[in-house]
């Protein structure tokens, strides 16, 4: 239940965002910057994954896929998904943290 609520969650989520900045076919509707930084800067962390976690993460994520279907899907134990899911998000995180505070970003710099 709660893996088909977040499946409508996430739905829902893109669908609004989809609709606030306008659909990529219309013309003069450009992606903007940042959301294109987002798009290359999750790809490349993607890559770094090892292949199982990233494969999970692409079905969760591309797929819309629950954790339930993504373990009926490759045949791996519902509590492999999860660890795999919540591994690959912790590394993705801390990633990406680091990355940010490299590059002398804070969480109080973003905050001005």
């Amino acid at each position: 239940i709660a893996d088909a609520h977040a499946a409508r969650s996430r739905r829902t989520e893109l669908a609004a965002a989809h609709a606030a900045r306008g659909s990529a076919d219309t013309p003069g509707t450009a992606e903007p910057p940042e959301a294109a930084l987002d798009r290359v800067l999750v790809s490349q962390e993607l890559r770094k994954l090892p292949p199982v976690q990233r494969d999970i993460l692409h079905l969760a994520f591309y797929d819309d896929l629950t954790h339930v279907q993504i373990a009926e899907r490759t045949g791996l134990p519902l509590g492999t998904v999860k660890s795999h899911a919540r591994r690959a998000m912790a590394r993705i995180r801390r990633s990406m943290t680091d990355g940010f505070a490299a590059d002398g970003f804070t969480a109080d710099s973003s905050a001005a």
